[in-house]
């Protein structure tokens, strides 16, 4: 056999070797899927700021619309919260195709802005969704024609017990009207006052309209 031949099968040989070596492969980086996808936040030339996503195990795409509010009354003694009150539009994509609009709103102090997920049973034992706590807010529809207030029922989320979510029809709720229905209100009457024993705080609401418009999410809003 001629020494040429016999030097090259040495050399072929060597490299399948190398290049399969535990050594080298170690420095390979590994390209892992992110457990999470990080939200994406902005600022909006309106002043609402825009908190936007996909959540990574529902895979429920989302939008957050944040409002900037007044705080007017708040437990005596107590100084101004930072940051202020908020109101906050949340708009959803569901795999299957099901979008669903929800308000949330604060009195201030709130830095838990993220998106999180409808509750899903962990086991076969999970039957039934947590227990939250409800309040009755009082919803405020500023302007003329003057509206007569209306008291709806509100429920804090267990993920962010600083915030209050309109508590739609359902079981568990007391209302009988989506929320929906009282953005058609704000249409007329643009400013929205939420008043909850002590504390009350007022929004400009024309510009989170505006935005909510504009989001292909936000269908289910109607506006």
């Amino acid at each position: 056999m001629p020494a040429d031949f016999l030097h090259c099968v040495r050399a072929v040989f060597a490299l399948g070797v190398l290049c399969c070596s535990p050594a080298l492969s170690a420095q390979q980086p590994e390209h892992r899927e992110q457990d999470t996808d990080q939200p994406e936040k902005t600022t909006l030339a309106s002043g609402i700021d825009r908190i936007s996503g996909s959540e990574a195990i529902s895979h429920i795409q989302y939008v957050r619309l944040v409002l900037s509010g007044t705080l007017h009354t708040s437990p005596a003694g107590s100084p101004a919260p930072s940051p202020g009150p908020m109101l906050i539009a949340q708009c959803t994509l569901q795999p299957n195709g099901k979008s669903s609009f929800e308000l949330f709103a604060n009195f201030g102090g709130a830095t838990d802005l993220a998106f999180y997920p409808p509750w899903t049973p962990a086991s076969s034992q999970d039957l039934f969704p947590p227990r939250t706590e409800k309040a009755n807010v009082t919803m405020d529809f500023l302007g003329y024609p003057h509206v007569k207030p209306v008291r709806r029922q509100w429920e804090i989320p267990i993920q962010t017990p600083g915030q209050y979510r309109y508590n739609p029809p359902g079981g568990g709720s007391a209302n009988l009207e989506e929320i929906t229905y009282y953005l058609r209100y704000l249409l007329a009457l643009p400013t929205l006052r939420l008043t909850l024993a002590s504390r009350s705080a007022e929004f400009l609401t024309t510009p989170l309209l505006d935005e909510i418009r504009k989001e292909p999410l936000c269908r289910a809003a109607a506006l």
